[in-house]
């Protein structure tokens, strides 16, 4: 027995040419406000954008990325590629990205692990923010074999290279490192580092640019085993907390701390106030990197970093999402300096 009674009706996909007709623009303006490409001109004048935002929310147009990718070679978002989440340094970072890239249509996604090359290699991203260039194994080797293969704007975080086809942001701290040293040891016979443990990065913790930099900078001063120094905990926030609530309550508890990271430094002090010790007095801190705000629990970490670092990072990744131009890439210096907080005796915060 047939029955009479009809389904529900079904619903035809809204297409960007149901949007262009809803705002009364051509196909290829609503193209270019929907791809991502919203600040070109192409795209017409503010209010031609709002409308064709508007239309397109109303009638729940929902683009093809994939195919917008194929005709576009534009995938609407910018990767951050920054091997963990455990840093509040990424998490700033992805913030301040994620705040700066919505007004252009672009998205921001963030890759919490190394296979860039690998996840790279077959997406579609406007842009590619790669940190972790200087510590996997042929980095360098990488970068260069994925800029000759993708369309994407690649922005190198290295000391290593130099711009080719992509930008390079070379920031290092190992100056900074020996300025913290030889700030701390002025007043204390013993400085040491807290480094984590990275068995699975090239170079490992002992061989890490950033702990030679001590190491050199402990010999420069009469260290002979400047080795003993390095105190090595777990890579994880909660496991540097711990190992460092171990060592502020054992014989060889430090009294001065360069930390290799600023969410080591936050762990380190979060110990050193449970256990109720006075810093600076007790404890003098250092980070190297810069400390966000958001991620301190108790006043302000002293550090050595770049100055409004965040922001200027967001600006190049964005202007290479932005910028598909062939262009033979860009290099941009960031210098470190000091910034004293809390950590610190008074001197260092009247310098």
């Amino acid at each position: 027995m047939s029955s009479d009674v009809a389904g529900p009706p079904q619903r035809t996909a809204v297409t960007l040419a149901d949007v262009a007709g809803k705002a009364g623009v051509s196909i290829a303006t609503a193209s270019f406000v929907l791809s991502g490409r919203g600040g070109s001109r192409s795209a017409g004048s503010p209010a031609t954008k709002a409308k064709v935002r508007a239309a397109a929310e109303e009638l729940g147009y929902v683009p093809n990325r994939n195919a917008q990718a194929m005709r576009t070679g534009r995938g609407g978002g910018i990767v951050l590629s920054l091997g963990t989440l455990e840093d509040p340094w990424g998490v700033q970072l992805a913030n301040q990205v994620r705040h700066d890239a919505l007004p252009h249509d672009l998205s921001t996604l963030v890759l919490a692990d190394e296979r860039w090359l690998e996840y790279l290699s077959g997406a579609s991203a406007d842009a590619a923010f790669i940190t972790s260039v200087d510590f996997v194994r042929d980095g360098p080797e990488r970068v260069r074999r994925l800029s000759a293969a993708t369309q994407t704007g690649i922005v190198a975080f290295t000391a290593e290279m130099e711009p080719d086809g992509f930008d390079v942001i070379a920031s290092t701290p190992y100056r900074a490192i020996a300025h913290a040293y030889r700030r701390l040891r002025g007043r204390h016979r013993t400085v040491q580092l807290l480094a984590p443990q990275l068995p699975a990065r090239v170079p490992t913790t002992l061989t890490h640019p950033r702990t030679q930099a001590f190491l050199d900078a402990a010999r420069e001063l009469g260290e002979d085993r400047p080795e003993d120094l390095v105190r090595i905990t777990p890579e994880s926030s909660r496991d540097t907390y711990r190992a460092s609530l171990e060592w502020l309550a054992g014989p060889d508890r430090p009294h001065a701390v360069i930390c290799f990271t600023g969410y080591q430094a936050v762990a380190l002090q979060f110990a050193a106030e449970r256990w109720g010790l006075d810093i600076p007095g007790d404890l003098e801190i250092i980070s190297i990197g810069d400390v966000p705000s958001e991620s301190e629990y108790f006043e302000p970490i002293s550090y050595y970093g770049v100055d409004d670092v965040f922001a200027r990072i967001s600006a190049v990744v964005i202007d290479a999402a932005r910028d598909r131009e062939e262009r033979p890439g860009r290099l941009h210096s960031f210098d470190w300096e000091f910034f004293p907080g809390s950590t610190t005796r008074e001197d260092d915060r009247t310098r």
